[in-house]
């Protein structure tokens, strides 16, 4: 079983794009699936039926709420404060080491949405981020060192992806560093 966001189903991740997207500023539902598709680059990318249909979900659970554009009397959808609290909920829950496609598209949501949190709460995810980065580094550690191929290639690309996840880790280390010099100075 793929590891998503430790916990996040694939239409929690689709809530988790919509509610976000649409935490920004109100949208049609055109609007929303640009941006869904737009924010999940190649890795990520639902069907305009599937993402409308998570819309309706969303709307009829009472955590969008919609109203008419004045200027063209379309309906844009908002997040209620339910909805607002449910986007929360999924954004500080645990996740999974980024190693598939759907937990990759879920980490970066997590960090795309930061700014819908308070800091100690982006401190946290952003913590959980870092730790689900050391697992994947391990992983890819592993896998290089472990490797029965010697093949020199599968070694370069096996070490390519070591440096990648090292990378992508320093780069969520220095962000964690900033938040915590942030809470310090806000004592």
């Amino acid at each position: 079983m793929m590891e998503a966001c430790a916990s996040l189903s694939p239409s929690e991740v689709l809530d988790l794009a919509v509610l976000g997207v649409t935490s920004e500023r109100a949208r049609s539902a055109a609007e929303v699936i640009a941006a869904v598709k737009h924010i999940g680059a190649a890795r990520f990318q639902p069907t305009a039926d599937v993402i409308v249909g998570r819309v309706v979900a969303l709307a009829e659970a009472g955590l969008l709420n919609a109203t008419r554009n004045a200027s063209s009397s379309e309906a844009v959808w908002r997040p209620s404060p339910a909805g607002q609290a449910y986007i929360e909920r999924l954004l500080l829950r645990p996740g999974g080491a980024p190693v598939h496609a759907l937990a990759a598209v879920c980490a970066s949501l997590r960090f795309c949405f930061l700014g819908l949190l308070q800091p100690a709460a982006r401190e946290a995810v952003v913590k959980d981020l870092v730790a689900a980065h050391r697992r994947a580094l391990d992983e890819a550690q592993a896998a290089l060192t472990g490797c029965p191929c010697r093949c020199g290639f599968v070694q370069r690309w096996l070490a390519r992806d070591v440096e990648r996840w090292e990378a992508e880790l320093s780069w969520l280390e220095a962000l964690a560093s900033e938040f915590a010099t942030a809470r310090r100075l806000r004592l």
